[in-house]
């Protein structure tokens, strides 16, 4: 397998790595995701760990026979032995045999695809595991990149592997995990990015290869006619086969409009409210695209839903809702609008990002501010009061609370009274430790009176310099 660059996974390759050191019984693992987030290239990082010890193949999409033949091709250009199998019950002998002599790892790759090709093989896994394979020093690693099918094999009672298998997610980049493969950029090239293309690993490749600002990113990669991207949703629906997906499509461009409530969300896309929950149950378990978000301490009724995902967020936003013009070729006209609401889109995405790094500080300082919470999240009541970020703490009494600004202009004092009024409404009674973080700094009376009150203030230097020293 070709070589290429690796960013973090840290977690997930010690974990394998853990795993392999103490084999000395049986273990079968499945690592799952939506594709394109690096699946692959973690069990190849892995495979250059335990090296002779081990075997990958990959499932391609043919027939039994074809499957057979390019297991022992792999078994011949990695472990130099030449063994021809005339069925499925030849392989597991053979892997129950290189098992005999110590450590060894095979690895199966889009594992879910059996499940059309062979179904058997899943049935004899399980029977083979379940007589011999278990009590060997034998690591079986499962990927694949179908979340439905993978969970059809391991995670319902019916399926064959049930019970069988420690799962591990492998998700999007979050954007500490983000700013290793963009270490060149400034703190607000790497924001920008970020919101627009999240963090899946396949995506940000292609955006490392392109230069130039950020607009002419997207319109190489997701607005020209044969864009590598165009089209990347609706390919991930017709990979996870997906029906439908009308229904689906009409959801998630209704939640990027900003039809977050659940009525609204059915009053845009017309779907019944009897079957709307199953659409968004779908979205959020096994696509892993959609959240739920109730404001904290606030009331449950008022949750709204949100795209998870960066890039579909956007897609949803600016692609898919101008498709029409696309089509046309006018790409001037989609492109003028994303470059007329870019920083009102990307301000949303800032205040995860200024979430992500309270969590990242937990139980440590900012600015000589001790940040304790043990819960994270945003505040909203009917009457249209919004609070960025309350962080709270039922044990110590504090709380956190905090606006996020992303303007080209400072932010002037009127926002802290702005705050002190929002806060008195939030109901919680204890400490309370005012938050302020603005993209283009502060004006001087700003500052004053934030150094009156001892608010936490942060500016994107702040922002950038705090991300760099987290792992410190």
């Amino acid at each position: 397998m070709a070589k290429t660059d690796f960013y973090d996974r840290k977690g997930e390759l010690r974990l394998l790595r853990d795993k392999y050191s103490n084999l000395s019984t049986g273990e079968m693992l499945v690592i799952y995701g939506r594709r394109r987030v690096g699946k692959t290239e973690l069990v190849k990082q892995f495979l250059e760990i335990v090296q002779e010890n081990s075997l990958y193949f990959y499932v391609d999409l043919i027939e039994k026979k074809g499957i057979l033949g390019s297991i022992s091709s792999a078994i011949l250009e990695q472990l130099k032995e030449t063994v021809i199998f005339g069925g499925f019950d030849d392989f597991f002998k053979y892997i129950e045999k290189k098992s005999e002599n110590g450590k060894f790892v095979i690895i199966i790759d889009e594992f879910q695809r059996f499940l059309d090709i062979a179904p058997e093989f899943i049935t004899m896994l399980q029977n083979y595991w379940d007589s011999k394979l278990k009590h060997k020093q034998l690591l079986i690693i499962l990927v694949g990149s179908s979340i439905g099918m993978m969970q059809k094999i391991t995670s319902s009672k019916a399926g064959a592997l049930y019970g069988r298998v420690t799962k591990i997610k492998v998700s999007p980049f979050n954007y500490h995990d983000f700013r290793e493969m963009f270490k060149e950029l400034s703190e607000e090239e790497k924001i920008m990015l970020f919101s627009v293309f999240g963090g899946t690993p396949f995506y940000l490749e292609k955006v490392k290869k392109i230069s130039g600002n950020i607009h002419g990113v997207i319109e190489e990669l997701m607005l020209k006619k044969g864009a590598e991207l165009y089209e990347e949703p609706k390919n991930l629906l017709e990979y996870e086969n997906v029906r439908v997906h009308s229904k689906y499509n009409a959801i998630l461009s209704s939640i990027a409009a900003g039809k977050e409530i659940l009525k609204e969300i059915q009053d845009f896309t017309g779907i019944e409210s009897n079957i709307m929950p199953a659409y968004i149950d779908k979205l959020d378990n096994l696509l892993d695209l959609v959240k739920r978000n109730d404001p904290l301490l606030g009331k449950e009724r008022l949750g709204r839903y949100a795209i998870k995902d960066n890039f579909f967020r956007f897609w949803y936003k600016f692609v898919f809702s101008n498709q029409t013009a696309l089509n046309l070729g006018n790409i001037k006209a989609v492109s003028s609008l994303i470059k007329e609401n870019l920083n009102a889109y990307v301000g949303l995405i800032f205040e995860d990002i200024v979430k992500e790094l309270l969590i990242l500080y937990l139980n440590k300082r900012i600015k000589g501010n001790e940040i304790n919470f043990e819960n994270i999240g945003s505040w909203w009541n009917r009457s249209g009061d919004e609070v960025d970020i309350v962080a709270y703490n039922n044990k110590t009494k504090k709380i956190i609370v905090g606006e996020v600004k992303w303007r080209s202009n400072q932010v002037d004092s009127d926002i802290i009274e702005e705050i002190l009024r929002k806060s008195r409404l939030i109901n919680f009674k204890g400490e309370y430790q005012l938050l302020l973080v603005s993209k283009s700094g502060f004006t001087k009376e700003c500052i004053r009176r934030m150094d009156e009150l001892n608010v936490i203030y942060l500016t994107l230097n702040d922002i950038s310099k705090l991300y760099d020293d987290a792992d410190k």
